[in-house]
């Protein structure tokens, strides 16, 4: 991508009024010089460029103009110099005007000075008589030269159509759906003792017995399988004690089975408890659940 945002700088660069305007002539950056300044039409003049090294220059294209065909261009680099050499093929006469160069480095744009060659006819010899004209030569059309003298107008064209492919992607892209907000994570801990303090409030034994302790068994069973991450909701209450053994303490394991043994008698048996038995449960309930309180709960 940088060699054709270099392009796109340089064909900027290279518009008729920044090179009125912004151009630098510095010999000792960026100098030429001709190999003659006197030429026949029909001859090759050597046109050669040199910068030193450590400029960071980079030559702007060059091509034919008015009187001057390029011919050939050669470059040449040693350690401290660059060199340049466009060999042109002249077509007129009279004093012409050598193709000025251009190069640009990150600080400005630099030109060759201006140099002209005088250009004339071969003078008549003596017992020499001058040949006719002959027709310019058909010169058949060739890809790799077509390529060389237009690759920087192919380059635009590619830079745009990538740019325009890439804008359409960037408008067609999917919009993306918005990211709903995630739900705050619940307070078990909150919950099971606000759900203790509501049965104890409500005396929920007096009218339905079952009911109470199978709602007490659901909290406990659910917060200490929460909190310890033993599968307790889905055990029975002797498979529940024989995984805790060696897991928890006695006196833990003791309050458990208590809840849980007087729950199963009042839902299975059909039995009933006094009041005592009651609030005892709802007091082991709070205190089990307070010591398995975790980290997140605090």
């Amino acid at each position: 991508m940088k060699p054709m945002l270099f392009v796109l700088l340089s064909l900027f660069l290279c518009t008729p009024s920044f090179a009125q305007e912004g151009t630098v002539l510095d010999t000792a950056v960026l100098n030429s010089r001709v190999d003659t300044n006197v030429q026949i039409v029909g001859g090759l003049i050597a046109h050669k460029i040199t910068w030193p090294a450590d400029a960071g220059l980079e030559l702007m294209p060059v091509d034919s103009a008015n009187a001057f065909v390029l011919v050939s261009t050669t470059y040449d680099t040693t350690d401290l110099l660059h060199t340049a050499t466009f060999t042109y093929l002249l077509t007129d006469t009279g004093a012409l005007v050598v193709p000025t160069v251009q190069a640009v480095n990150t600080t400005a744009v630099y030109t060759t000075p201006a140099d002209t060659v005088l250009a004339r006819f071969l003078p008549a010899q003596d017992g020499v008589e001058k040949a006719e004209a002959r027709p310019l030569a058909d010169v058949p059309f060739n890809i790799i030269w077509w390529l060389e003298a237009y690759w920087y107008w192919i380059a635009i064209g590619v830079a745009l159509l990538l740019l325009g492919y890439l804008i359409w992607r960037y408008l067609k892209r999917p919009k993306k759906a918005p990211v709903a907000p995630l739900a705050p994570e619940p307070d078990y801990y909150k919950e099971a003792i606000e759900a203790i303090a509501a049965l104890r409030t409500a005396a929920l034994w007096e009218s339905d017995m079952k009911g109470f302790y199978v709602s007490l068994g659901d909290v406990v069973r659910t917060y200490l399988t929460h909190s310890t991450g033993l599968p307790l909701a889905e055990q029975t209450t002797s498979e529940s004690v024989r995984l805790l053994y060696q897991k928890w303490t006695a006196a833990q394991i003791e309050s458990y089975q208590f809840i849980l043994t007087r729950a199963d008698h009042v839902k299975f048996a059909k039995g009933s408890w006094d009041v005592d038995v009651h609030y005892d449960c709802l007091d082991k309930a709070a205190a089990l659940i307070t010591d398995f309180k975790t980290e997140q709960d605090v």
